[in-house]
């Protein structure tokens, strides 16, 4: 297993640079542009939600994003040190887009949406020590099999 790790202060001019090195680990294990990309907004999502609302934009706060490769998958770790989540919050799977996620407060769990539906698959572990978000990506194109079967 291959692993990259990283460590970014919480103040979202740095999401480029996990952005950056998600588009890098994806061209290196060759990943299709089209997973390139799902991969980068997903990174960026996830990214994006530690820093606003796990480490509530406090710059001594670290976001350390830990990217694990190995034959069958790339897993990417995104980790904050916030005070944690409502385990009722954290399954976005069966969100559906409504009008009211576009505009005002809606748009809150739109990110977490878009991630669900990036990924192959996502889990999100918390705790008052911080937020785990692990974003998995399989190798061989298994996404497709998952979409067509409903999951």
């Amino acid at each position: 297993m291959e692993r990259v790790e990283i460590h970014i202060p919480s103040d979202l001019v740095f999401e480029r640079i996990a952005r950056a090195s998600a588009d890098e680990i994806g061209r290196v294990i060759n990943l299709s542009e089209e997973r390139i990309q799902d991969l980068k907004l997903a990174v960026s999502e996830a990214v994006c939600n530690a820093i606003e609302h796990g480490n509530q934009c406090i710059a001594s706060k670290l976001v350390i994003v830990v990217f694990q490769v190995d034959q069958d998958k790339l897993e990417v770790q995104v980790i904050d040190q916030g005070t944690g989540v409502n385990p009722e919050v954290l399954d976005f799977s069966q969100q559906h887009v409504e009008e009211y996620h576009l505009e005002g407060e809606g748009r809150r769990g739109f990110g977490m949406f878009l991630i669900a539906a990036l990924v192959d698959q996502y889990e999100v572990t918390s705790s008052e020590d911080g937020t785990i978000m692990t974003l998995r990506l399989y190798r061989k194109e298994k996404r497709d099999d998952q979409h067509a079967s409903g999951a």
